[in-house]
């Protein structure tokens, strides 16, 4: 669509439908795989499975440590949650609890939403009140 400099200031315009401009890619998009991953921890020494998936930058990771809450050594609970930080934190990723025996850990182009939850029943309720 050709415009002229006196059309601007005059505030006509010069209408041309037939024109457009066709966007070709020029490259294929890659296409990203990102999977998620359940671990359920008995053994402080399994982090390292965790962890490794976090490194790979594809993989969002749901982490179970009610075993280890359960076996009383709350330090070697705390130390597996650090481990796991420190690698969250390397790669730029996310990380929350969800509650004490739950975590989520994610690579750096996946965020978790911390804004307000609703609990299973007020979502229900809030469905049946629409209807």
């Amino acid at each position: 669509m050709a415009i002229s400099f006196k059309n601007i200031f005059k505030g006509k315009k010069e209408e041309n439908t037939d024109q457009y401009v066709e966007v070709v890619p020029t490259q294929k998009a890659e296409e990203v795989k990102i999977y998620v991953r359940v671990f359920r921890l008995k053994d402080p020494s399994e982090v390292k499975a965790v962890v490794d998936s976090l490194r790979e930058r594809n993989f969002i990771v749901f982490v179970d440590l009610s075993n280890l809450n359960a076996s009383k050594d709350l330090i070697e609970a705390k130390r597996v949650v650090s481990r796991i930080k420190s690698v969250v934190d390397a790669v730029g990723g996310d990380i929350v609890a969800v509650n004490k025996d739950w975590i989520i850990a994610t690579p750096a182009y996946v965020k978790i939403w911390r804004g307000h939850q609703m609990s299973a029943v007020e979502d229900i309720k809030g469905e049946e009140n629409a209807q």
